[in-house]
């Protein structure tokens, strides 16, 4: 008799150990509660507690990516809809004054006009991709010799000296 309880026990406990098993594979329920439970009472960290963890701390990286995207996207959509504007404005100046170019004498101031304006166009348009490589965090700048060649041109006398005001030698 005793040996026929002892042989049912170790039965029963064989077969509640692979039903436990199967459970654990294929049960997250299960596996989260068991889990749980042996790291609450023994104080071991299990594999699901740590990829766990891990989730919640991806979810919050994720959040945090998806915030810094959207700021990115308002960055980029904001330069594309400033460039859109200015590239229309120039071109439509650029348009309107072929008229008046053809003008004798006031062709001339016409042109040089035009070409100012395009020029002060180009440089607004590199401080804003500075502005825009800043939002996005990136390392590159605009080259500092564009910006200066374009926004801050030396003095003519400098680009083209005149012959005729230099001392002789």
């Amino acid at each position: 008799m005793l040996r026929l309880i002892r042989h049912t026990a170790v039965i029963l406990i064989t077969l509640a150990l692979l039903a436990s098993n199967v459970l654990l594979l294929t049960n997250t329920a299960f596996n989260a509660a068991i889990s749980t439970a042996l790291a609450t009472t023994l104080g071991v960290r299990t594999v699901s507690s740590a990829l766990s963890a891990k989730l919640a701390g991806s979810e919050r990286q994720a959040r945090v990516l998806k915030s810094a995207q959207v700021k990115r996207n308002a960055a980029v959509r904001g330069f594309g809809k400033n460039l859109t504007a200015r590239t229309k404005r120039v071109a439509a100046r650029g348009i309107a004054a072929i008229p008046a170019e053809s003008i004798p004498y006031i062709g001339a101031a016409v042109v040089v006009s035009s070409m100012v304006y395009e020029l002060f166009e180009a440089c607004e348009t590199l401080r804003e991709l500075d502005s825009l490589y800043a939002d996005l965090g990136v390392a590159e700048n605009v080259p500092s010799d564009a910006m200066s060649t374009l926004c801050n041109p030396p003095p003519l006398e400098e680009l083209f000296p005149n012959p005729l005001s230099q001392p002789d030698v």
